[in-house]
This record gives C-alpha cells, structure tokens and sequence, in this order.
C-alpha cells in the first residue's frame, strides 16, 4: 500500500488522506437508534446464531465478574481456549491467520509482565465510565501488542491481526472495549486499514451514544432489555453498528 497519495498535486500522508476522504463522506448516522429493529436483522443474519453462542460462552465464562483477568492480571487457561473458540467462530480462522499455536502465542503475550500491568488498570473500567480517556495510552499498549505483524505477531502469516486484536481485548473485557471489524468501519464511514487511532475514535463514539442515551432515557439497562441475555453494552454497539455496515454492502 503506499504511504502518500496525491491530492491536486501535493503529496499527503495515506493517514491524512484517509482522514480528508473520511470528512468528504456525510455525517455517520448514529449507531444506537433504532436498536431493537437493527438487533433483530443482525439476530436474523444467517451466522448469527454462531455469533450470539459463542459470545454467550465468553461472558459466561467469566463467572459471575466484568472480566477475564483476575487481580494479578492473569488469564486462565480455560479462558484462552474460550477465547481461542470464539475468535474461530467469528470468523478469524478461515484465512490461515490462526494455527496449532496460536493459543500458545496469545498466552505468551498476556503473560508479559508489561501487558499484565496494563491488563489490571482495565478491570475497574467499563466503556460508559467518565474516566475511560484515561486508559487511551495502556489501551494501545495492548492494540500495539495483539495486532503487531511480523515474526511476533499472533497471526500465522504474519500479517497484521488488528481485526483479531479487537475481539480479543472485548473478550477479555466484554464491557469495555468494542468489536470492531470491516462491517463496523463502513458504518461509521472509517476508510482504509484498522489502526488504534480509528480503534479509539470508535470506542469514543459508542462512549459518547451511551452517554446520549443515559441522559435521554435516564438510565442503560432499558438499552440493555433491547437485546436476549447475556449481553453487554458493547455487544448492542457493535450488532448495531454491524448491521448499518452489512447493509450497506
């Protein structure tokens, strides 16, 4: 891909052209409108049933607490094949980015002792908190470590695992970090290849909705009471903003 693009003949870095090409597109429409109609169409989408199962095992495998990471940051074993299993039934394993070692990969990374500092400061946070800017710098720590590429990086080719990177941080914390796939950069009119910048600008929005919605409706659970149970606040974002983006396909 190359990194400049010319725009009446002044090169421009790819991250400014795609921010300048991003703002030439309407307004986004919002995400959180209409929720109960855009989870019965994603509900009613032929995988969906693979989708809401497996995601249904990472929360409940979470027994009972907000997370995966216990106190001293650590992630069981069980967990990592839980998350293995969901990341596989969501699509992430049909293009040879995930192989035998792949668990073996993830487990060596949140056991860094950096990461597992980082992990801890996420467990007491969740995506409507008001001080959820705070973690933005410990939050691209862990995008920056799951989706590297090269020969440290999770996937098995190799290449980037940004896509992966983000279901693998909401598994491990269901109510704070977004979903974010190529369905969910169309809604929200986000161009070009996932990085955190767009990662974070997403986790703002879904921020900033549900703050909308807490001071329309003057509270989050009758959001949660749109959708079957267990769920997350996150999990609504995303199926709305997943099927605004398979729309539009």
């Amino acid at each position: 891909m190359m990194e400049h693009e010319k725009t009446n003949g002044f090169e421009i870095s790819l991250e400014e052209f795609e921010r300048l090409e991003d703002l030439s597109k309407k307004p986004r429409p919002k995400i959180l409108e209409n929720v109960a109609e855009k989870i019965k169409k994603y509900d009613g989408c032929h995988k969906s049933r693979k989708y809401n199962s497996a995601y249904r095992r990472v929360l409940e495998a979470r027994g009972g607490k907000h997370c995966l990471v216990d106190e001293e940051g650590n992630v069981s074993e069980k967990s990592l094949q839980v998350i293995e299993k969901a990341l596989i039934d969501f699509e992430m394993g049909g293009h040879g980015q995930m192989d035998r070692g792949f668990k073996d990969r993830l487990k060596q990374k949140l056991e860094a002792g950096e990461t597992k500092e980082v992990l801890k400061k996420f467990r007491n946070v969740q995506i409507y908190s008001p001080n959820l800017k705070e973690i933005k710098s410990d939050a691209e720590k862990l995008y920056n470590t799951l989706s590297v590429s090269g020969e440290d990086g999770l996937s098995a080719r190799k290449d980037c695992f940004d896509v992966g990177a983000t279901k693998i941080m909401n598994f491990l914390f269901p109510d704070l970090f977004v979903i974010v796939d190529k369905n969910v950069k169309k809604a929200l009119h986000k161009s070009g290849p996932l990085n955190f910048k767009k990662y974070w600008d997403i986790m703002m929005i879904c921020h900033e909705e549900l703050d909308e919605w807490k001071k329309s409706h003057g509270t989050l659970g009758n959001l949660l009471e749109l959708d079957s149970k267990p769920t997350t606040l996150t999990r609504i974002f995303d199926k709305c903003a997943f099927i605004m983006g398979k729309l539009k396909s």
